[in-house]
Order: structure tokens, then C-alpha cells, then sequence
């Protein structure tokens, strides 16, 4: 396992956790799109069974989805991605726009998860080397515990995904599988119901 020696050390327990789905949307998984992220239907499926039992236990869900770009991103990229590649996978959630890597830069997330108590954040969704790490790091330095689902993000190659899981692990986030998050919150129903 890349995360060995990272998850003997460190070890997550939810208590008041939040959804947080990247990105997911047609811009990356459409087939037609020109940024079409191949495989992504696996993490797709893992986000959605997410979802679901957090949908079941009354916890926050939020989506984001990259429209336009900043100055920096239009920069680098040489482009802009359009209203028509911004549909989001899961519609049925709280869909925050952003048009930068960093999911709570000038958008209200950080808000919505004070508000709601949350003092974790699992993040799912694409690129994990670009949006996902980047969102992790700001919500770890603003105090929230981050855990990363393994096989609920997805990358442009397994290169950029576990480099970028390995180097969050290090310092930032725990790593963990969408079984394990199930889990998880299995014992945190039970832990409300008694």
C-alpha cells in the first residue's frame, strides 16, 4: 500500500463530517468533453454510494464546479471552461461555482460548514493533484480535519493521484477508502442512535 506507513501512524474517527464532491462534473466526465478524465465512472460510483449515506444521515453534502478561470488559470491553461461543461454530476446537492483550484476561495464553502458544525471534510471527486489537494490544504489550514477517499478521486494518470495522496498524507490529510468512510459512518449512526 503507498499509505502504509501514513495510516499506521494516523488515524481519523468522524464525528461531524461533510461531503465535499470536486468538480465532478460534464467537463471531466463526459466522453465528448475535451478534458474527459478516462476511468472516472469508478469514482463516480464510489462518490455516489457517499453521498448516499450521507444524504441518509442528514450530513452536508457540497459539489462544486469549475466555470470560467481566474486570471492565473487563464494564465496558465490558455483557457476558460464554459457554462456548457459545468453540469454537475450529483445536481441533488448544495452546487457551489469556482473558477480556481482552491474550492473555498471566493465561494461560500467555508461558511456552510461552520454553519453546519463540521469538523471534517472528506473529499472526493477530480483532479486530485489539482482541486482536491489544493482544496484539502486550505481546509486544513483552517482547522478542518481532511481525509481523502482513495477511490472516490481520480487524475489524468495514477502518477499525479498517489504522488499527490502520498504528499497529503505526509502532513495533511488521512487516506482512506470509500469502505472504510461507510464504516465510519455506520458507527457514527449508531453513536447518534443511542
Amino acid at each position: 500500500m503507498f499509505y502504509f506507513p501514513e495510516r499506521e501512524k494516523k488515524h481519523f474517527k468522524l464525528i461531524a463530517p461533510a461531503l465535499l464532491i470536486i468538480d465532478l462534473q460534464n467537463y471531466f466526465t463526459s466522453p465528448f468533453s475535451p478534458a474527459y478524465l478516462e476511468g472516472v465512472e469508478f469514482a463516480i460510483e464510489n462518490t455516489k454510494k457517499l453521498k448516499e449515506k450521507f444524504r441518509t444521515l442528514n450530513l452536508p453534502v457540497v459539489s462544486t464546479v469549475h466555470v470560467g478561470a481566474s486570471r492565473t488559470m487563464m494564465k496558465w491553461w490558455r483557457n476558460a471552461i464554459g457554462e456548457e461543461w459545468s453540469i454537475p454530476t450529483f445536481p441533488d446537492t448544495v452546487i457551489l461555482k469556482k473558477d480556481t483550484y482552491d474550492a473555498f476561495y471566493s465561494t461560500n464553502l467555508e461558511r456552510i460548514l461552520r454553519n453546519s458544525d463540521v469538523e471534517q471534510v472528506i473529499i472526493t471527486g477530480v483532479m486530485t493533484h489539482l482541486c482536491c489537494e489544493t482544496t484539502a490544504r486550505s481546509a486544513f489550514v483552517r482547522g478542518f480535519e481532511v481525509v481523502m477517499v482513495e477511490d472516490a478521486l481520480w487524475d489524468k494518470n495514477e502518477w499525479y493521484h498517489f504522488s499527490s495522496l502520498k504528499n497529503l498524507a505526509h502532513g495533511v490529510a488521512y487516506i482512506a477508502k470509500t469502505e472504510e468512510i461507510l464504516c465510519a459512518l455506520e458507527s457514527l449512526e449508531q453513536g447518534q442512535q443511542v
